[in-house]
């Protein structure tokens, strides 16, 4: 792989917070990154609280020859809707927020051979499956109840009032390293928390939170969809008015 003091080890990239990672996509993202921190206050910056935590990887990938094992980075980001408040992230349910999201393969003999990675993901039986393509997902839960969703809506791009569906798994293409100059970005735009948090300005009851959950899937050659790799953001107030 190289002088190995340019080149961070597998475990190195495995420890970085997806929030802090470099971005992927290019200039276009480093410009929403600078939106999202303008809109900050400015006693607060997005390093002071982190959106998006760790990434975890929830199955093996290794090459096709079994010889490459792959650690999944992901680089999740708001580009707009969000801002501290008493140092919580806040929004208003009306408001429309975009979250996009990139992704590589990090390998510890060196990177994927090409962007469309090939590649076999080991389920938590040992079983392999031949991903066919990667996709990434997002959805919500109560942040002190896992099992209990909160709905998404995202809304067309035309102005005037449209349908409203829940936000589907988009396909993406990996990069190889971090040395790559493109990748291909899922973008979700015009979404919106279709309930506010319960007790939000109500001084005598717990405030209740929000999380969001970036998800990278596999389709696989045998039919099925694997859960690669997820992060979860930090708790959110979503305020009715």
């Amino acid at each position: 792989m190289g002088d190995n003091s340019e080149t961070p080890s597998l475990l190195e990239w495995c420890k970085t917070p997806s929030s802090s990672m470099t971005t992927l996509g290019g200039g276009a993202d480093k410009a929403a990154s600078s939106r999202r921190r303008s809109t900050l206050p400015q006693s607060s910056t997005a390093e002071d609280i982190a959106f998006f935590g760790m990434v975890r990887q929830a199955q093996q990938v290794v090459s096709m020859d079994g010889t490459n094992r792959f650690a999944v980075r992901m680089s999740p980001q708001v580009d707009r809707g969000f801002f501290l408040a008493d140092n919580e992230w806040t929004c208003y349910r009306r408001n429309y927020f975009q979250v996009s999201c990139t992704f590589g393969l990090v390998g510890e003999r060196g990177p994927a051979p090409d962007q469309e990675c090939p590649c076999v993901v080991m389920d938590a039986s040992g079983t392999a499956h031949t991903a066919v393509r990667f996709l990434v997902a997002i959805s919500a839960q109560v942040a002190s109840s896992r099992d209990k969703d909160v709905e998404l809506v995202q809304h067309t791009p035309k102005r005037d009032k449209g349908p409203q569906t829940t936000p589907q798994a988009q396909p993406i293409r990996c990069t190889g390293g971090p040395s790559a100059i493109s990748s291909s970005t899922v973008c979700f735009e015009r979404l919106q928390f279709k309930t506010a948090t319960a007790n939000n300005g109500k001084r005598r009851a717990a405030q209740q939170y929000y999380t969001l959950v970036v998800d990278l899937l596999a389709d696989c050659d045998d039919g099925e969809r694997c859960l690669v790799a997820s992060t979860t953001s930090s708790p959110i107030v979503v305020r009715g008015r």
